[in-house]
């Protein structure tokens, strides 16, 4: 490459010490905050590299000298335009970075088998009821992942802490350390009838919006917890909130939603077998503490020539 400046137009949240940490990669690198006092049209035009997670649809239509755009997230789904699949541009994400989502994915899960969540609406009644806050134990119970990418494959490692037996379903399936069985896109109802816990760990495509379904939470237990750290549109949640009340399953712990924010009157917060969370399963305090480094480390990659981490299958959507 060139002596030439290599604009990068920053949607995040980032500090001055991450901005700083970019710009230390290379001298040819200038780097604007989007929405920045010191932004202006020129700045969209002329950007090379974009980084971000919901990138508007519009700077990437007045980016004529766009190249590259890394997602800070694990998922691509919201930059996905259009534009993206017309254009040569290379997309990249920010996989194996998401410890606070494998950790998520375990809270909901010690939390309804210890029966926290009836624990605490009774704290919050003043009522002392032994019977109805007894849980059980993890152990032993078979973990069925949807999609054992590489958050799906670190929470099959987790699991092993707990003694809990994994399977699962992976677009190309391999064997995984850890997992008992892995099966392709095809085996989910036979992982939906064997698993205790279900936990949706898949992509957002064409191929995955609406995936479960009535029939889908017909299959499974009606003891199992369902859980989603996915993307909401892959469940149909008019036909969850009715498998929830009608006791198709035992429970959910969600973290994402067809819409979001979630409604108000949403029939999932009425709902005593539910756990919510306002789509922060992934995230901390310290998530761009990991997020910048992986962009600069593959900053350096493309300045100098060499293939860049975690590049995008746009076909895939993953």
């Amino acid at each position: 490459m060139s002596n030439r400046d290599v604009p990068i137009l920053v949607f995040a949240n980032l500090n001055e010490r991450h901005l700083a940490q970019i710009r230390a990669v290379d001298p040819r690198v200038r780097v604007t905050l989007a929405g920045g006092q010191s932004q202006n049209a020129a700045d969209v035009s002329t950007a090379e590299i974009m980084v971000g997670w919901k990138i508007p649809r519009e700077a990437i239509q007045h980016a004529s000298g766009l190249k590259w755009i890394h997602s800070t997230a694990a998922g691509v789904d919201e930059i996905l335009y259009p534009e993206v699949y017309e254009r040569e541009l290379v997309i990249t994400a920010s996989n194996g970075i998401h410890a606070p989502l494998i950790e998520h994915v375990f809270a909901f899960i010690l939390a309804f088998e210890r029966r926290l969540h009836i624990a605490m609406r009774q704290q919050l009644q003043r009522r002392w009821d032994r019977s109805h806050a007894l849980g059980g134990e993890v152990a032993g119970k078979t973990l069925g992942i949807l999609g054992l990418g590489t958050i799906g494959r670190e929470i099959a490692r987790k699991a092993q802490v707990f003694d809990l037996r994994v399977i699962g379903t992976k677009f190309t399936p391999a064997a995984i350390p850890g997992v008992e069985k892995v099966l392709p896109p095809e085996g989910l109802p036979d992982v939906l009838r064997e698993a205790d816990i279900v936990v949706v760990a898949l992509p957002l495509t064409a191929a995955t919006t609406g995936l479960i379904g009535e029939g889908e939470f017909r299959t499974m237990k009606p003891t199992a917890l369902f859980i989603n750290i996915g993307r909401g549109p892959i469940v149909q949640e008019a036909a969850l909130v009715r498998a929830l009340r009608e006791g198709w399953i035992a429970g959910a712990g969600l973290d994402v939603f067809e819409r979001e924010p979630l409604p108000a009157d949403s029939a999932l917060y009425d709902l005593e077998n539910v756990i919510i969370t306002p789509h922060v399963s992934g995230a901390s305090p310290r998530y761009m503490d990991r997020a910048v480094p992986l962009f600069c480390e593959n900053l350096r990659r493309y300045l100098h020539g060499d293939p860049l981490l975690n590049v995008v299958d746009k076909e895939r959507g993953y």
